[in-house]
């Protein structure tokens, strides 16, 4: 377990509370014990001084840490290598660069995702993982690593127990070679039901709760890729242990036709008829939904989580989250995967969420503003991962998920309305402090947690290693891929 100091204080610095009056305060002092915020002011000397840490933080902006609420971890180490990609054809190639890891290599991977969240002030993260079947050595090699990292996290356990029809060619037709080639290559192959709930289970077990920032949820690769039986099953994991859910939802056009020929409803509405329409439910993407679809989620209080960048860089739509706000869905902010999006920056999510729907929308007070999207990237991140109550504000009674922006920048000077530079200025290198349940992490704009330098040096030569060990499944992904031009 990391080191915490028993009584922290930040003291004079301009706070961005977001708690539900969206208070401002200047020079301003947090009191932070055995990691909860327990005073939030102008504190007298009396009552600071048993602190045995104090960070002078005079000039600089604290705000509450942001919250990634969609991410793949195995995408991390391939930035970069899907450009001008569809959705099918991306999910063929992110085959090859993910598949056959090792632990080391799963863990490793993890870490470096959160070197960049950390260094661009996001504190807490829903992790899709895997992308292929799994075992209990690769539940261990990323949980690990968020535990090492110091970082809040929630690992959505990726499974499917049906085909992935949505990236198949629509016309059904697989030339014969390539179809062999598939019956001995292909990794998307379904995991036993049995299998699935073992090992969930065991992870549920060995890890939900570690050190208050460790969770495990069931998480369906994508509602159509898992039978009733499997979906019920997340739903009563869920109960029993009182987890979340958390899946894909409707990103692309093909999924909505597939869920209306296989249950005569939306993918929205069957999932209510199964029970699993509640708050404990968050939904990546959810771009291909009507207005009853919408009401749904609404009166659910499931959450949507929007990924806006990814969802424009393979053309898998725009999500009406305009109309979703409108209607009180709940909206949560993910970057996705590196593979989709090349970096994990909120600050750029953030950005993208607050202009992407002007131009639709003639009246000014749709218009989200940037009170607006640092709600969805905190507060919407809390529901998201089941933690509403305990992070995504700075008030008394509140996890101590922290971060410090220097004001020293260009785009800072002068500081007219903090939340709105945080949003629409801001890119997330003025990060100077990060605090994840008490314990300063990033510190001077550098990671003192653990290593950072060694987890980049021991990264940087994997993805060759990788390649050359998938070169028979890369052949195939590339062919799959030209199918879908």
């Amino acid at each position: 377990m990391l080191d915490r100091p028993a009584c922290l204080l930040i003291r004079g610095a301009l706070v961005l509370t977001l708690d539900s009056e969206r208070t401002v305060l200047e020079s301003s002092d947090v009191l932070v014990e055995d990691g909860v915020i327990s005073a939030v002011g102008r504190l007298d000397k009396s009552s600071i001084d048993h602190c045995d840490r104090i960070i002078e933080a005079e000039g600089q902006l604290l705000v509450p840490g942001l919250i990634n609420a969609h991410t793949h971890s195995p995408a991390n180490l391939i930035q970069g290598t899907g450009d001008r990609l569809s959705h099918p054809a991306f999910m063929w190639m992110n085959q090859a660069y993910t598949a056959h890891k090792t632990p080391r290599e799963i863990y490793v991977s993890a870490m470096l995702g959160c070197i960049q969240m950390l260094l661009s002030g996001t504190t807490a993260v829903i992790d899709h993982f895997p992308g292929q079947a799994f075992g209990a050595e690769d539940v261990d090699a990323v949980l690990s690593a968020y535990r090492d990292s110091g970082m809040r996290a929630v690992l959505g356990l990726r499974f499917y127990d049906a085909g992935f029809d949505d990236i198949a060619p629509r016309d059904g037709t697989i030339p014969n070679d390539l179809e062999q080639e598939m019956r001995r290559l292909n990794p998307l192959q379904p995991m036993p039901l049995q299998d699935v709930r073992s090992l969930m289970e065991d992870a549920v077990e060995r890890w939900h709760g570690t050190e208050g920032r460790i969770g495990v949820f069931p998480a369906p690769s994508n509602p159509e890729r898992c039978t009733d039986e499997a979906l019920v099953m997340c739903q009563d994991l869920a109960v029993r242990h009182d987890l979340g859910i958390h899946t894909h939802l409707l990103e692309t056009g093909v999924q909505a036709e597939i869920a209306q020929r296989k249950y005569g409803c939306t993918m929205v509405e069957h999932l209510a008829r199964l029970g699993l329409l509640t708050h404990r439910l968050s939904c990546a993407h959810t771009i291909w939904v009507d207005e009853p679809d919408i009401e749904r989620l609404a009166d659910s209080g499931a959450v949507v989580v929007h990924n806006p960048e990814s969802n424009l860089k393979i053309g898998a739509g725009i999500a009406p989250i305009v109309d979703m706000a409108a209607r009180g869905v709940t909206i949560a902010l993910g970057t996705d995967g590196a593979g989709t999006n090349d970096n994990l920056i909120m600050h750029e999510a953030m950005r993208l969420a607050a202009v992407l729907h002007r131009p639709a929308n003639a009246r000014r007070q749709r218009w989200f503003s940037a009170d607006d999207v640092l709600h969805m990237a905190t507060h919407g991140g809390a529901a998201a991962l089941c933690q509403g109550g305990q992070i995504g504000s700075i008030e008394a009674g509140k996890r101590a998920d922290l971060v410090l922006y220097r004001l020293d920048a260009p785009w800072w000077i002068p500081v007219n309305d903090a939340s709105s530079q945080l949003v629409f200025a801001e890119n997330g290198s003025s990060v100077d402090t990060v605090i994840v349940d008490g314990r300063p992490l990033v510190e001077g704009g550098r990671i003192t947690a653990f290593d950072a330098k060694a987890v980049c040096e021991e990264a940087k030569p994997m993805m060759g290693r990788i390649l050359k060990r998938n070169d028979r499944l890369y052949n195939l992904a590339k062919r799959m891929a030209d199918l879908f031009p």
